[in-house]
């Protein structure tokens, strides 16, 4: 009896047990992808570069590969990190003074586990100003080996 038990108490647990990975969604540019969430490290890097943003351009650097891909919601884009950078201080420029931004949620999705990396997406709210309306910011980072390899920003136009 007490095998009995004993073994019917392993199959138990083992059948309840699921190991099989969790994921959903696809991205059509990759065969037979179905992606996972990703990793906290990575949202906390994007989470620790908005320390800097616009505030230290030397420390912002650490964050980034120098090969950086980038597009902004103007439609500007550079393949530098030097370009990269310099379209962020045209960005502060054109909005001088207290830029109100809030970084309202981020999350991270590993899209093809057998490359690694992650993609980080975060949004922010962004304050009207007297040259800007109020506003939503979309950006994207792919995080690999601690660093953002890839960056690309949208906005929506708020309207009340």
């Amino acid at each position: 009896m007490k095998k009995l038990i004993s073994i019917s108490t392993i199959l138990l647990f083992l059948i309840g047990c699921d190991n099989t990975s969790k994921s959903n969604g696809f991205i059509k540019d990759i065969e037979g992808s179905s992606f996972q969430i990703g990793s906290q490290t990575s949202v906390d890097l994007v989470i620790e570069l908005d320390k800097y943003w616009g505030v230290d351009y030397d420390k912002m650097r650490t964050f980034f590969v120098d090969t950086l891909k980038s597009s902004f919601e103007g439609g500007e884009s550079f393949e530098t990190l030097d370009g990269f950078i310099g379209q962020v201080k045209v960005g502060m420029l054109e909005n001088v003074g207290a830029q109100n931004w809030s970084m309202d949620g981020a999350f991270s999705i590993d899209l093809d586990p057998a490359k690694g990396g992650d993609w980080v997406n975060a949004w922010f709210s962004v304050d009207a100003t007297d040259s800007q309306p109020k506003r939503e910011i979309v950006e994207y980072y792919f995080v690999k080996n601690g660093k953002i390899h890839e960056f690309s920003q949208s906005r929506r136009v708020i309207v009340d």
